[in-house]
């Protein structure tokens, strides 16, 4: 459980009244209150406000993997490069007129076909549509161990089992 002051998972938490109010501390936070007698269990048996939210809270809290249950993507191709150098030439286009038709500097163009720059999303469309070939291709990917949870990784983890 959580103290409801401090936030620390505890084991057992102390009914304590706390100017007023019965919250379920741990025993260093309840030092700042009165116990409450035996006979007010009534009230800390019902999980408080308080704590529902510091579960909701803890929960969402919790790291999750955004790629789990992902097992391909759509990613830039490798050969991107000679992709557009070959489109470019097979219409019979210089460097300056593709980048004339997409409304880009010459140098970009140089660039890209030379593997010196990725592009982002909005030039790989602007190349796709003038050049009308694609640059980007599924890639499926491979699902890793993970490590049980609270422990460190381990070179057991990276080496195939046998």
């Amino acid at each position: 459980m959580i103290c409801e002051m401090c936030g620390k998972e505890m084991a057992s938490l102390l009914p304590v009244r706390i100017e007023g109010t019965i919250l379920s501390v741990c025993r260093d936070c309840a030092r700042f209150g009165d116990n409450v007698k035996a006979g007010n269990k009534q009230q800390t048996t019902q999980p408080s406000v308080i704590q529902a939210r510091l579960q909701n809270r803890e929960r969402r809290m919790k790291t999750r993997d955004v790629y789990e249950g992902v097992e391909e993507s759509i990613e830039l191709a490798e050969d991107y490069s000679k992709r557009i150098k070959e489109a470019r030439e097979k219409l019979g286009w210089k460097q300056e007129e593709l980048a004339a038709k997409m409304n880009e500097r010459e140098s970009i163009i140089h660039k890209l076909e030379s593997g010196g720059m990725h592009p982002d999303d909005a030039l790989i469309k602007k190349v796709e549509r003038t050049l009308d070939i694609k640059l980007k291709e599924k890639v499926l990917l491979t699902k890793t161990e993970k490590a049980p949870s609270g422990k460190a990784l381990t070179l057991e983890d990276f080496i195939k089992k046998k």
